[in-house]
């Protein structure tokens, strides 16, 4: 059961890895759109990546290959989604304060 844990947190840290790369290179991009984007999401998943390792380095992941034009696709879907989810986590939380908010 742990290994089980283990190896999907080691999936999610995969996924969020190759996400922030993702975002750090369209952050870059000359479309403000999609300069704007990839900032916030290299934020989102640099905080996610340094949640999971306080010891995670942006800067060493800067030289890293930036994805196969094949798979961005792809990755930008599942990076969106994971984003997705993040937000609506968020949103939970913000609506079951704002209810207790009411009690206070």
């Amino acid at each position: 059961m742990a290994l089980l844990a283990l190896s999907s947190a080691a999936d999610a840290n995969s996924l969020d890895l190759r996400c922030y790369r993702l975002m750090a290179e369209l952050a870059r991009e000359d479309d403000p759109r999609v300069r704007s984007a990839g900032m916030t999401g290299a934020h989102y998943f640099l905080g996610r990546l340094d949640a999971a390792d306080s010891g995670f380095d942006p800067e060493a992941e800067a030289g890293q290959e930036s994805p196969p034009l094949a798979e961005r696709e792809t990755l930008v879907r599942r990076c969106g989604e994971a984003m997705g989810a993040g937000g609506r986590d968020f949103r939970a939380l913000g609506e079951s304060l704002m209810h207790r908010s009411g009690d206070i």
